[in-house]
């Protein structure tokens, strides 16, 4: 009696150890699998990015962020088609635009950002204002404003959307494409320079 209550107690310690490693080998594989997971997710968001150029008589709609004056501009990573992407991106404004056409595709590539191997692109849409009123945003941070179009591109900080605007501006009938590099340095951003000179994508 005593040898099989022995033989039961080791079977026990057996097979909860056994069970113990199968739930920790099975919780190990779980957690790999929600990593590839995000992983995948993470690789199918490329950083492209659509901007709207509103148009509303002599004036041009900008953006207030953490970036300075900006274009609009919407993160195409949702399931959405480009015409949802860009009305949704109006209406969020408080606006009803009219989408009147494709005017710039420029190429971003980047250097030293591990977590960014991949090319994005910046598609730039004009439109012209048709109808409502600015909702502004909440965060202190941001604001939107109309500015005539002369001023426009002296307040857009950022230099390569400074070139890809002020290009587009100059010469509003042409499709234009162009390439930019951005290096960064542990992280921060340090430079951006051209690549492609802009050249056009067709003529309207």
């Amino acid at each position: 009696m005593m040898k099989n209550i022995v033989v039961l107690m080791v079977f026990q310690v057996f097979a909860t150890t056994f069970c113990s490693a199968q739930v920790d080998s099975f919780a190990q594989e779980t957690a790999k699998a929600s990593s590839r997971q995000q992983e995948v997710i993470k690789k199918a968001d490329n950083y492209t990015i659509q901007r709207l150029i509103i148009y509303k008589g002599n004036q041009i709609l900008l953006e207030k962020g953490q970036n300075g004056w900006m274009t609009p501009a919407l993160r195409s990573n949702e399931n959405q088609s480009l015409k949802e992407g860009l009305d949704s991106l109006a209406k969020a404004i408080g606006l009803t635009v009219k989408i009147v056409k494709l005017s710039g595709v420029y190429t971003y590539k980047f250097k030293n950002l591990p977590d960014h191997k991949e090319v994005s692109y910046r598609t730039h849409y004009t439109a012209k204002y048709l109808n409502g009123e600015i909702i502004q945003p909440k965060q202190p941070d941001r604001e939107y404003k109309w500015f005539a179009i002369k001023d426009v591109v002296n307040n857009i900080r950022n230099e390569a959307l400074k070139k890809e605007t002020a290009q587009i501006l100059m010469y509003p009938n042409t499709l234009w494409g162009g390439s930019f590099l951005h290096t960064f340095k542990d992280g921060e951003f340090e430079s951006v320079v051209m690549t492609e000179d802009f050249y056009p994508l067709s003529d309207q």
